[in-house]
């Protein structure tokens, strides 16, 4: 009985330590301009930000064993605050962030962002283009730095940011440990630091190498669709527009992770944690409390082992949110941004 009351202290003890390191992002007023979901259901309003989006820069280059690699890149013509290079999640494609590019271009901000490998309107890996799947997770790190030395770089921005979410957040973590001086600061939404257990204990024994669907993934179904059944947001507009814009892009279409896909990742874990005490750019993480996608407490581990090597970091939690904040209802969408281009505004 002594043993499990002490136990259990230590446990609380760990628990409350981990929590501390995070604040809880309060409620903002939306002095960023920030597009609310009023605005987005006005037709004239949600054309605006298409026929914004249709005007970027678009092209391929050619990352690591030949892969074509998708971009889009929105330039300031003039009085720039500063570049955003966006990283984006597993299934993801820049059709998904045509909100957030049209308000932090409004906000004076150059944006550039990249289909990663295997994904979007960039080359596949696999035979069926459905399947999520990586032999090299380098690889998605040394794309984006092909991307930020041969685009971003040379436009001799004043400033560059970082802005990661989910899996972009694992190849973003990564990067900011492999080169240090790149980004001024950084901020990531729902970072993949970690899956929920006991997903990488699993895939350890049973990952293949050849692609195949790990354990109840399978590809792109348009009858699993339905806002109700969806575990990324709260909000139903958003949510929509999400769909929507697949709909009408088919080719960057994404379905399940293969196993080799889910190993790859479990081994960067195991990287990233080791080599946190490399990163030397400030950085800001949200951390959504509802999410069911990647795994919370490796947020918490992150952020306290990162604090303890003396990395400049903060980070929130983001109450009543799912994984995806950025396609989140107004209040916590409005707060993330927010308090992401206040940190910016900082460096």
């Amino acid at each position: 009985m002594k043993y499990t009351k002490l136990i259990s202290i230590i446990a609380l003890t760990i628990l409350f330590s981990c929590k501390a390191s995070f604040q809880q992002l309060q409620q903002e007023e939306n002095k960023y301009n920030i597009t609310t979901v009023e605005q987005l259901q006005d037709k004239n309003y949600a054309q605006k930000i298409e026929d914004f989006y249709a005007g970027g820069t678009e092209g391929t280059f050619t990352g690591k064993a030949d892969v074509k690699i998708y971009y889009k890149i929105f330039k300031q013509p003039e009085n720039e605050k500063a570049a955003i290079l966006i990283s984006t999640g597993r299934t993801e494609a820049a059709i998904k962030y045509k909100e957030l590019i049209f308000d932090l271009f409004n906000n004076g901000y150059s944006i550039y962002i990249h289909d990663h490998r295997g994904q979007g309107l960039s080359g596949r890996m696999a035979d069926d283009p459905e399947m999520g799947y990586i032999d090299t997770f380098q690889f998605y790190i040394d794309d984006m730095k092909y991307f930020y030395d041969n685009y971003v770089k040379r436009d001799n921005h004043k400033k560059i940011f970082l802005l990661a979410h989910s899996m972009g957040g694992a190849i973003g973590m990564t990067y900011l440990e492999q080169y240090q001086n790149d980004f001024n600061a950084a901020a990531f939404s729902s970072p993949m630091l970690g899956l929920k257990a006991p997903t990488c204990g699993v895939m350890k024994i049973f990952h293949s190498k050849t692609p195949k669907y790990a354990m109840g993934q399978t590809g792109y179904n348009d009858d699993k669709v339905e806002f109700k059944d969806n575990h990324l947001t709260g909000c139903e507009v958003r949510y929509y527009r999400m769909v929507q814009a697949f709909e009408k892009a088919p080719k960057a279409k994404l379905g399940g992770a293969t196993s080799f896909w889910v190993y790859k990742s479990c081994q960067q874990f195991k990287y990233m944690i080791k080599n946190v005490d490399k990163i030397k750019t400030p950085f800001i993480l949200f951390s959504a409390v509802n999410d069911e996608v990647v795994a919370v407490h490796a947020h918490q581990k992150f952020i306290e082992k990162a604090k303890k090597a003396g990395v400049v970091c903060t980070a929130f939690t983001v109450e009543d949110a799912q994984h995806e904040l950025f396609i989140e209802k107004d209040k916590q969408r409005i707060e993330t941004v927010t308090k992401m281009l206040d940190y910016y505004n900082q460096y």
